[in-house]
């Protein structure tokens, strides 16, 4: 019988024999190669010289050959020609089982796609996003940031798995529910002369200055209202809300924007913000997800909505704590 034969043979009881050739049997055959003697093999795997002897003997009785010579009067064990033919082969399976345990030890992997609008992921959602990267075990995160129309359509392709838009768009597949409703202020660099948070009266903003941001239809719907384009040029235009605090910093100008973003600012010095004495309604986010979630994402989900509430709670508490 050729080598290639007996590899395949060999490598076919391998295959055959998961479920009755233990691991221990071929670490104690690779041991006593590498020790050459069956004592200093059992000393290196803390069993008795008859553990060895036995295991070696289940291995060559389920493989229907002899792996070593051995014997009396045989100081040192070698190998026979199917032992070095075996020999690779026993290196491979003890390699893959070692696979299989970080396998296991590993768990069942998560994977969790979210899609935001920009406002959020950038200023709200950075500690749910430590949550998440944090948690064990680990969970493969795919963070998406787009606009709430092209957020609806990602998920019903099943592209993402959740999302938290700024409105309720009606698509057959996909359940809407408000999660939280944000105030809208006017924000802009502070100066000496300011006293602090207050109520701005609108009529007083010069919307040459402004800064827009143009939120939801909603908004530029109140804010057309109350600065018509026909009466006032147009103020400078902006569709990403990092930008308008780069914008904002040292200048006269305004915008108005969500609370959580005024707050942020106003923590990094150099900023103020007032209410509004005519306030548009305040923004509503959306938690936005597929009526048949896929089923490897259950957990992730639960996951992800057990952190979200507590961010929904952190935020209420900074809220009180800033009206204080």
């Amino acid at each position: 019988m050729n080598k290639y034969v007996i590899n395949n043979q060999l490598f076919s009881y391998l295959l055959k024999g998961v479920s009755y050739m233990h691991i221990h049997d071929i670490e104690a055959f690779l041991t006593v190669v590498q020790t050459r003697n069956i004592s200093r093999a059992a000393e290196q795997l803390y069993i008795s010289q008859t553990a060895v002897t036995h295991r070696l003997q289940n291995l060559e009785a389920e493989l229907g050959v002899t792996l070593l010579e051995r014997g009396r009067g045989i100081k040192e064990i070698s190998l026979t020609p199917s032992g070095q033919d075996f020999m690779p082969i026993a290196h491979r399976w003890a390699a893959l089982w070692k696979e299989l345990d970080h396998f296991k030890e590993e768990g069942e992997k998560l994977s969790l796609s979210f899609g935001s609008v920009q406002y959020l992921n950038d200023f709200i959602f950075p500690p749910l996003f430590q949550k998440l990267l944090n948690h064990q075990p680990k969970i493969h995160l795919s963070l998406h940031t787009e606009h709430t129309a092209e957020l609806y359509p990602l998920l019903e392709r099943r592209e993402i798995d959740v999302a938290i838009a700024w409105r309720n768009i009606k698509y057959p597949d996909i359940l809407c529910t408000p999660w939280k409703k944000t105030p809208l202020v006017v924000l802009k660099s502070s100066t000496a002369s300011d006293k602090g948070i207050s109520t701005i009266d609108n009529t007083t903003l010069d919307p040459q200055d402004e800064i827009y941001v143009p939120w939801t239809p909603e908004f530029k719907n109140w804010h057309d209202d109350h600065w018509p384009g026909d009466i006032y040029s147009s103020p400078t235009f902006l569709t990403g809300s990092p930008l308008a605090l780069q914008v904002l910093k040292n200048s006269s100008r305004w915008s108005i924007v969500p609370l959580g973003m005024a707050q942020y600012a106003f923590s990094l010095g150099g900023f103020i913000y007032s209410y509004l004495s005519d306030p548009p309604a305040p923004l509503t986010a959306y938690i936005i997800q597929h009526k048949k979630p896929r089923p490897t994402t259950q957990r992730s989900l639960s996951i992800f909505f057990k952190y979200l509430q507590e961010l929904s709670l952190n935020i209420d508490r900074q809220a009180l704590a800033y009206k204080v």
